[in-house]
């Protein structure tokens, strides 16, 4: 009979047929955060270049759409090359939130250091000017609609986006950072459940 064992908690240890496989979980977690991180890092870089250029949006949008895919493949990828007959929901659970959150440490950190000592707020500039582009749009959509309570929403809805961008825009670059690693490990941890459940595999008990 195959016998598993949880070694503190951060260890998992497997017994099958005399082999012995010991998982360190905050190691594994690191290194395949620190490829989660990258590829984020590479959709930051993308979502700031379609500010200023619109064409990368077209690439930007599919990339952050890929994080939980990418977060998904990296945790599958893992338990078919280490844990391939048992890969409790715990043990993935613990090990996809902990990816989220090293991969969200390093894409902060990256992202400050661009804030802080790159950028020079070009960033907060594109976005204004964005801004202003789609508020002298917004005249030509107003002038369309004949019904006052429709306008109303709409100037209201232009009314909250401006207000949005223009609090977003004046933060220091520690603030944005603040924002980024807020709504990164809030999706990160609703994200980690569903991948956990995904990717779990129960032990199967000979007879």
């Amino acid at each position: 009979m195959t016998k598993f064992a949880f070694l503190k908690q951060t260890d998992m240890e497997e017994q099958n047929e005399n082999k012995i496989i010991r998982i360190n979980l905050f190691q594994v977690s690191m290194t395949l955060g620190t490829y989660l991180g990258l590829y984020i890092i590479l959709a930051y870089a993308l979502t700031a270049l379609s500010v200023k250029y619109a064409a990368f949006s077209l690439i930007a949008m599919p990339l952050f759409l890929g994080i939980p895919v990418i977060a998904f493949f990296l945790i599958k990828r893992f338990r078919d090359t280490n844990c391939k007959p048992f890969f409790p929901f715990p043990i993935s659970w613990m090990l996809t939130v902990l990816t989220f959150l090293f991969a969200t440490m390093l894409s902060c950190m990256v992202a400050y250091l661009y804030l802080r000592f790159i950028d020079n707020g070009a960033f907060a500039a594109g976005l204004m000017e964005r801004l202003n582009v789609i508020i002298s749009s917004s005249d030509s959509v107003t002038q369309t609609l004949t019904d006052p309570v429709q306008v109303e929403q709409y100037n209201s809805t232009m009314e909250l986006l401006k207000q949005t961008v223009t609090w977003f825009c004046s933060l220091p670059a520690s603030g944005v950072t603040k924002q980024l690693a807020q709504t990164s490990l809030m999706w990160g941890n609703i994200l980690s459940l569903i991948i956990a459940l995904i990717t779990t595999k129960r032990i199967r008990l000979k007879q």
